[in-house]
């Protein structure tokens, strides 16, 4: 194993992958419990409310909730604070807390609805878009032992088969017990080797240029 794959002492398979699990189940909840008129700080603060109650105060990477127009921006780049969730909109989550000391990291996105009511069909595919484009990606990765730098360029490709253009700015990166930065600040895409199974996790960040709206989904290659 190389020691940018390597993991700490007190790595445990079953606690990270329980771990993920449990990030996605609150994730989704989070979701459900998003109102209309939520700002991205609003948004933040709810994250941290629902991972509370589950007794998890630590997070490895500060939370995003990305509304509307702000969904076409990378990670590092400031929230407007005047940006509200409309009724009908779509929205993304990227959550990184840390539980029994071991990272997890999720992103999904949502178009938010009322009971009877969704969002235009154009969110809709938009929202499910990088998704539908991660598990082809993982399928390619696991069938034929894509390196980084060759699931860069299927994503490319396969994002744009859904009219939709890929941010190689959210790549993927490694993910273990806390820190795992000590191993590897490495991104995803640049990564001239196969990725190990269960250790590195896949962003697929796309965006619709005739919409100017953007989709993002994140999980675990396994």
């Amino acid at each position: 194993m190389q020691t940018i794959e390597m993991t700490g002492e007190k790595f445990n398979l079953e606690t990270y992958l329980s771990s993920q699990e449990l990030c996605k189940k609150v994730t989704r909840r989070i979701a459900e419990s998003a109102n209309a008129g939520m700002s991205e700080s609003d948004g933040q603060q709810l994250i941290i409310e629902e991972f509370k109650k589950e007794g998890i105060t630590k997070f490895w990477h500060p939370s995003k909730f990305r509304i509307g127009a702000e969904t076409v921006k990378s990670f590092r780049e400031l929230p407007d604070p005047s940006v509200q969730l409309q009724k009908g909109d779509i929205f993304f989550l990227d959550i990184g807390p840390v539980i029994e000391e071991h990272e997890a990291d999720y992103g999904q996105t949502f178009v938010h609805s009322t009971k009877g009511d969704g969002g235009s069909d154009k969110l809709v595919i938009l929202a499910e878009a990088s998704e539908k484009v991660w598990h082809e990606c993982a399928a390619e990765w696991k069938t034929h032992q894509l390196s980084g730098l060759g699931l860069f360029e299927f994503a490319d490709s396969v994002a744009q088969s859904f009219g939709c253009k890929l941010n190689p700015l959210m790549a993927g990166h490694r993910l273990g017990d806390f820190p795992h930065a000590l191993f590897s600040k490495d991104k995803l895409f640049s990564l001239g080797i196969v990725p190990a199974k269960n250790l590195w996790v896949l962003e697929i960040h796309v965006i619709d240029p005739v919409l100017q709206k953007g989709s993002f989904f994140e999980d675990i290659l396994s």
